[in-house]
């Protein structure tokens, strides 16, 4: 009699390869199937008032955000704060049909973070993963909800791991789905090892509206390991403290040295020192050139401005800078920031404002100037002219 080890070598390779992606299959439904009561749709709606012709009385329309919360207590949801943004009301749906109105405890814009309380609902929260956050080529199902409370999902893998200071970022293979920000990512054991934030892709021309997006574009998931500091200091306080430098800045470019017509961003040019302010004790002058914090290297104000809301306050960081092509350096004790609004958050952005605000903006950037090297060296392997 044949044994099956000898009988499962003897099988064609295409029928091994099927059972191989059964299996993986009905791993993922076992885990989406014990993930899903704690994942729910959340429904942010705030009135508009609309001018109407012949001066008659404006009409005022609800108008609504949906988006996705991960249950991360028995009464507490976390979604993204941009979901739930200059909201009157919020209103979430469980898989099972359960609704219920929720309480808005604490928003932080920096993270795009927003935590609510239901009273009327019992969770099951979604555990943690222990540990660092996913690698490349680290498998993670994402889970949410789209328009309609329509389940979705999607299983792909770590792309890239962005190198940050301050916060974890994590660009996935995965499809996200309009209505995903906020859902939760999963890794293989069924644990949390981020929030969706949303996506970057062109914009959908032939949509009517952002109800009709179609999913598509890179999307990304904040890490764990940044959620949980976020989570804790919403729990306690309703915000998170951020760091404050005191310095306003613009951008600095120069011409590439390797292609034509590409401007490089270089730094963060001071343009006002606050008097008193933490960068006038380090030593920070209008004109200076910042071009490090804490060892990593500044290209753009938006850059150094989140990683200085990032840092909690009172922390010492080493910053760099040139004044007169003469390098300087010092370190200077954070303060507390009295805001830290990225553009998605100010009063009067639109409803169909990016998902994950700056974060987003500053991912484009690098993903950018990737894509510009990556073109650059296929071009001189091929040898084609530049």
């Amino acid at each position: 009699m044949v044994s099956l080890a000898v009988a499962a070598a003897l099988l064609p390779a295409a029928v091994r390869a099927q059972n191989t992606l059964s299996a993986l299959q009905t791993d993922v439904d076992k885990i989406v199937e014990r993930a899903r009561p704690s994942v729910l749709t959340v429904v942010a709606q705030h009135t508009e008032e609309h001018r109407q012709p012949h001066h008659s009385p404006p009409e005022r329309r609800v108008h609504s955000r949906v988006g996705s919360g991960v249950a991360v207590g028995e009464n507490e949801i976390l979604t993204t704060a941009s979901v739930v943004l200059a909201a009157e009301r919020v209103v979430v749906s469980t898989v099972n049909g359960l609704e219920a109105d929720a309480t808005l405890v604490g928003v932080d814009p920096v993270s795009n973070l927003a935590l609510l309380r239901v009273s009327d609902l019992r969770l099951p929260p979604l555990r943690f993963a222990e540990g660092p956050a996913p690698g490349s080529g680290d498998w993670v199902i994402t889970l949410g909800t789209s328009y309609h409370s329509q389940a979705t999902q999607s299983v792909g893998n770590v792309a890239f791991r962005e190198r940050d200071p301050r916060l974890v970022m994590l660009q996935l293979t995965n499809v996200v789905y309009p209505g995903n920000s906020g859902g939760a990512a999963l890794n293989t054991r069924g644990e949390l090892v981020g929030i969706v934030e949303g996506d970057l892709g062109p914009p959908d021309h032939g949509a009517a509206s952002s109800l009709d997006r179609r999913p598509g574009g890179a999307s990304f998931v904040l890490a764990t390991e940044s959620v949980r500091p976020v989570l804790e200091s919403l729990r306690r306080q309703g915000r998170v403290p951020h760091g404050y430098l005191g310095v306003s800045t613009r951008v600095v470019e120069v011409e590439s040295d390797t292609e034509a017509g590409l401007r490089v961003p270089i730094g963060a040019l001071v343009e006002s020192v606050v008097p008193g302010g933490p960068a006038e004790r380090c030593g920070l002058r209008r004109g200076d050139l910042i071009v490090a914090f804490d060892d990593e290297r500044v290209e753009y104000p938006e850059q150094l401005a989140l990683w200085v809301a990032a840092t909690p306050p009172g922390v010492t960081v080493r910053l760099v800078w040139a004044r007169n092509e003469i390098q300087k350096s010092g370190r200077v004790v954070l303060g507390e920031s009295a805001g830290a609004e990225p553009a998605w958050a100010v009063e009067g952005a639109p409803l169909s404002a990016p998902v994950s605000g700056s974060r987003i903006f500053e991912i484009e950037r690098q993903i950018q100037r990737l894509n510009r090297e990556l073109e650059l060296l296929k071009s001189q392997g091929s040898g084609v002219p530049r």
